[in-house]
C-alpha cells in the first residue's frame, strides 16, 4: 500500500539500530462525531526522510512511503517505511506563552480535529 498526503502528529523519535524510527498518529472524524485514531509504530525514515529534522509533537505530512507486512515466526508485522516527509509545524517549546496543544498547519484543509477526514484505510 502506498501512503501519501497524510498529516500526522509525532509522538516519539528515536535512533534504533542505526535508523531513525518515529511513532506518530492520525485520526478520522466519523459521521457520528466520534473519532477513529491510529498509531503508527516504528516507522523507519529512509531516503530524503532520514535528513528531516523531526521532533516529538511536530505535525508532519508523509509525502512518500510504503506500508507492507512481513511474516516472522508465524506472525505478521507491519513495516512502515517513509521516503519523504515534510514538517508542517514544529512543536513549540513548552515555555512558550499560548502554546497551542493541537496546532493546525498553514494551508490546512482538513476538519477541525487537525487531521484529514478522507484517509483511505
Amino acid at each position: 500500500m502506498n501512503i501519501t498526503g497524510k498529516f500526522l502528529k509525532v509522538w516519539k523519535v528515536e535512533q534504533k539500530n542505526g535508523f531513525t524510527k518515529i511513532n506518530m498518529g492520525d485520526s478520522k472524524k466519523k459521521k457520528d462525531g466520534t473519532y477513529d485514531s491510529w498509531t503508527w509504530f516504528d516507522c523507519t525514515l529512509l531516503g530524503n526522510a532520514k535528513n528531516a529534522s523531526i521532533k516529538e509533537n511536530d505535525v508532519v505530512e508523509v509525502k512518500s512511503g510504503i506500508i507492507s507486512k512481513r511474516k516472522y515466526n508465524e506472525k505478521y508485522y507491519d513495516d512502515i517505511i517513509i521516503f519523504e516527509i515534510e514538517v508542517m509545524q514544529h512543536s513549540a517549546p513548552a515555555n512558550t506563552p499560548n502554546n497551542d496543544p493541537d496546532p493546525i498547519p498553514p494551508g490546512w484543509t482538513g476538519n477541525n480535529s487537525g487531521f484529514n477526514d478522507d484517509i483511505p484505510f
